[in-house]
């Protein structure tokens, strides 16, 4: 269960774990777009009981667990990139992310309607 939403593309678990979100970043504070992020990754999750996917990676240097968060059967990163507040990361170096096609298909819809970040000349 998510006890409190951090930022746009992270969160902390009632059981103490910080989860960072799979494949996306979303803006940090002090960007454009930070408050929208966060805000809607509150009104999607917080106080919600989620299910974690694992991809490749499942932490990251900061000892966070790296999971895309589901809710109803509905992955909440594909969710925040198609409303355009959160980015597809792509690591050239990398095995691609098990929902990298439906990412960046979102990221490309959410760039073509100019939603969020896209909504300026970026």
């Amino acid at each position: 269960v998510v006890k409190r939403v951090i930022d746009g593309d992270t969160v902390e678990l009632f059981n103490g774990t910080v989860l960072r979100y799979t494949a996306i970043t979303a803006p940090e504070e002090g960007e454009s777009f930070a408050e929208e992020s966060t805000k809607l990754n509150q009104e999607l999750v917080e106080g919600k009981e989620i299910k974690l996917e694992y991809d490749n990676y499942t932490s990251d240097k900061f000892g966070r667990i790296l999971a895309y968060p589901i809710i109803d059967n509905k992955n909440i990163c594909i969710e925040l990139v198609s409303k355009g507040m959160a980015e597809l990361v792509i690591y050239q170096k990398r095995k691609p992310f098990i929902h990298q096609v439906q990412l960046l298909e979102a990221q490309e819809q959410a760039k073509k309607q100019k939603l969020g970040i896209w909504s300026k000349n970026n």
